[in-house]
């Protein structure tokens, strides 16, 4: 921790006043496990919290929020030059489990990859911030399912979801 002191002036009325303030500088000292759990949690809180807030304006305004979204994390794997389909699984791979700390594995080839959730961060967060019926998880999934593929079609390819109880795989084909 680095410290200093800074003595401030301020006119007032013709007279100047002197305040003293110790400053700190706050150093690093998470690991990156905290770091990404702290990520997850705060991420999944503003989701969560805009989510809750949006689905009370009606289908239009959560389709809008969705397509925004999408529209960015599209933008952000342009920028990462995606050509086929293991370049997009690594990508979301690496992007999950560097932010988030997700557990993930890919398999596959530049015709056909598919990633595997072995654990998900943001939906773990998700999961301790609000408490969703079976219905809503469902609805959440189709959601999910939807953007994915989508967001496929934006690099010429398919998308195959799989989803259980206790795992998630997408499968992405180049057409």
């Amino acid at each position: 921790m680095n410290e200093c002191i800074r003595v401030f002036a301020f006119p007032f009325f013709g007279e100047s006043y002197q305040m003293t303030v110790t400053v700190t500088k706050i150093d690093t000292k998470w690991d990156t496990k905290k770091t990404q759990e702290v990520t997850s949690q705060m991420f999944a809180s503003m989701f969560v919290s805009a989510f809750e807030v949006i689905s009370k304006q009606g289908e239009k305004a959560l389709e809008e929020f969705h397509t925004i979204a999408r529209t960015h994390k599209i933008a952000y794997y342009k920028t990462l030059n995606i050509v086929t389909p293991m370049d997009l699984v690594k990508a979301i791979a690496e992007t999950e489990h560097n932010v988030f700390g997700s557990q993930i594995e890919i398999s596959g080839d530049d015709k056909k990859a598919t990633l595997k959730y072995v654990s998900c961060g943001m939906w773990e967060a998700t999961q301790k911030t609000a408490k969703f019926t079976p219905e809503q998880e469902e609805k959440m999934g189709v959601s999910c399912a939807s953007n994915w593929t989508l967001i496929a079609k934006e690099f010429g390819f398919e998308y195959e979801p799989k989803m259980e109880k206790d795992s998630y795989e997408m499968t992405f084909i180049k057409k």
